[in-house]
C-alpha cells in the first residue's frame, strides 16, 4: 500500500481514538460528578434535521425582598444570548431543598468557595425583584439566570414538546415541575444528565 493512503488511515485512527476517549471521559466525568438539581423556568422546543432537542433555560425566580448572589451580573435588561463574550466565573451552589441556587460567584475559585464548597464554572444574570411603588401596586419577581453550557436537551419531537407542555408558569410560587439533572465535575465543568419531569427522570436520546 503506497504511504500516502497508509498515512491517511493512521491520522484518521488517532481522530477517532481521540474522540472515543473524550467520549469515555465525559462519561466518566458525567457519572462520578457531583448531581444537583436546577430549576428550569423556560423551555423551548425545536425541531431539527437530525432530531429534536428541548432549549432549557435555568433560571429561577426571585421573591420580593429576596437579594441577587454576590458576584452575579446584575442588571433589569434580559441576560445577554448563550454566546456572550462575558467572562465565566466561579459559581457557588447551596442546596435548598431538593435543588441547588446559586449563593455567590467570582472570577477567584477561593473567593467562590467561601459562599459554598460547590462550585461550578459559568455565568450569572440577575435581576433584582421590584417592590409595589405608588404608581405600580403590584411586585415582581426578580429572576436568576445561569449560563453553564448545559442549554440543550436532545429527545424525540413528542417528548421535546410534552416535556414544554408541562413546564409550570412562572413566578415565585410556581411549583418546578420540569428540572434540570446536572453533573458538577471536579474541573468545575457542568454537564447534563437528564430532566425530572413530573417525578419522571428522563434521560437524553438522539432520537
Amino acid at each position: 500500500m503506497p504511504a500516502a493512503p497508509i498515512r491517511i488511515l493512521a491520522v484518521a485512527a488517532l481522530a477517532i481514538a481521540a474522540l472515543v476517549g473524550l467520549a469515555v471521559w465525559d462519561g466518566h466525568a458525567r457519572a462520578t460528578g457531583v448531581e444537583v438539581m436546577l430549576r428550569i423556568e423556560r423551555v423551548d422546543p425545536r425541531a431539527l434535521l437530525s432530531g429534536h432537542y428541548v432549549a432549557i433555560d435555568t433560571t429561577e425566580s426571585l421573591a420580593a425582598g429576596q437579594a441577587c448572589p454576590p458576584g452575579a451580573a446584575i442588571s433589569d435588561s434580559p441576560p445577554p444570548s448563550r454566546n456572550s463574550a462575558d467572562s465565566e466565573l466561579w459559581i457557588a451552589l447551596a442546596r435548598r431543598g431538593d435543588h441547588a441556587s446559586a449563593v455567590g460567584a467570582s472570577r477567584d475559585r477561593a473567593a467562590a468557595a467561601r459562599f459554598a464548597p460547590l462550585l461550578v464554572r459559568g455565568r450569572a444574570y440577575c435581576r433584582p425583584p421590584t417592590a409595589a411603588s405608588e404608581g405600580d401596586s403590584q411586585a415582581w419577581p426578580g429572576a436568576l439566570t445561569l449560563r453553564l453550557g448545559i442549554d440543550r436537551f436532545y429527545a424525540s419531537q413528542a417528548e421535546a414538546t410534552r416535556i414544554a407542555n408541562l413546564l409550570p408558569p412562572t413566578g415565585p410560587d410556581a411549583t418546578a415541575e420540569v428540572s434540570a439533572i446536572v453533573s458538577i465535575g471536579q474541573d468545575g465543568k457542568a454537564r447534563l444528565k437528564g430532566l425530572l419531569v413530573q417525578g419522571r427522570r428522563i434521560e437524553p436520546s438522539l432520537l
